[in-house]
This record gives structure tokens, C-alpha cells and sequence, in this order.
């Protein structure tokens, strides 16, 4: 599994909103600048997001986007799958497609394996905890800086 350039922008936005006080509403313009994510790749990627659930976009003259439910229940799981689809190793692992060889195969036990570590690490990552951690990385002051 890769990480497409998409969804590292889109990783980065959402977890922008994920920084801001609760509720606060940020114009997309503002979270392009300061992530360095070109406007209408970052507009498509929110639109995903919003499909999703993740992303509550606003209309009107103070229009923007939030977070659709608290920072605590959106994993980095969810903002990958919301934008890549499911998350798979290999083609075997891959809950879209069927392997005829699942039974009697020593890699796809391993594989497996390794996948399920992967998505409990990405499952217990929170955009909760991953802002906490970024802003404390940052240090004051810089918390919207990229």
C-alpha cells in the first residue's frame, strides 16, 4: 500500500480542521495556503471527504469547512480509506477482488498478519491525538503553520 500524493493533501487538510477550536469554520482558500496544497486539488479532496462524513462543508458568505464529528472518532484510517478506498497490502488481501489461492498460501497468512497491524496502528490513530501531537511538535505559536 502507497500513500498517493492526494491523499497526503487531504491527510494534511483534514487534520488542519482537526487544529482549529471546536466548530470554527475554515475557508478553504486559508487551508490551501497554509498546508501548501494547490486550492482545487485540496477542494476535490474535501469534496471525498464530505461524502464520506468526515468534512462538513458550509455554504454562504461564511462558508467553509469543519470537521463533521469530533476529532476523537475520525481515525487515519477512515481519511485514507475515504480517499484511496480500502486499505490492502495485496491484491489477495484486497476485499474487492477474490483470490483462488487463500487456502493454501503461506504469503497470504503473513500478509495477513502484517495488514491487520497496519490498520490497528492506523485505527488508533485519532486526528484528536495526531493535532495534540502536532501542535506540541510545532510549538506555540506555529500550531497553523505547516
Amino acid at each position: 500500500m502507497k500513500i498517493t500524493r492526494g491523499t497526503d493533501y487531504g491527510i494534511r487538510g483534514i487534520l488542519y480542521l482537526a487544529m482549529q477550536p471546536n466548530g470554527k469554520v475554515s475557508l478553504l482558500h486559508e487551508i490551501a495556503q497554509s498546508q501548501d496544497i494547490p486550492e482545487t486539488y485540496l477542494a476535490k479532496l474535501f469534496q471525498d471527504l464530505t461524502k464520506a462524513g468526515l468534512v462538513r462543508s458550509h455554504r454562504g458568505a461564511k462558508g467553509g469547512f469543519c470537521l463533521a464529528k469530533p476529532a476523537s472518532e475520525i481515525t487515519l484510517r477512515h481519511v485514507i480509506e475515504a480517499l484511496q478506498g480500502p486499505i490492502s497490502l495485496n491484491k489477495c488481501l484486497d476485499i474487492r477482488e477474490e483470490c483462488p489461492y487463500v487456502e493454501d498460501c503461506a504469503v497470504y497468512i503473513v500478509l495477513r498478519k502484517a495488514q491487520e497491524q497496519l490498520l490497528n496502528t492506523l485505527d488508533a490513530a485519532t486526528l484528536e491525538v495526531l493535532a495534540q501531537q502536532t501542535i506540541a511538535m510545532r510549538g506555540p505559536g506555529k500550531a497553523q503553520q505547516r
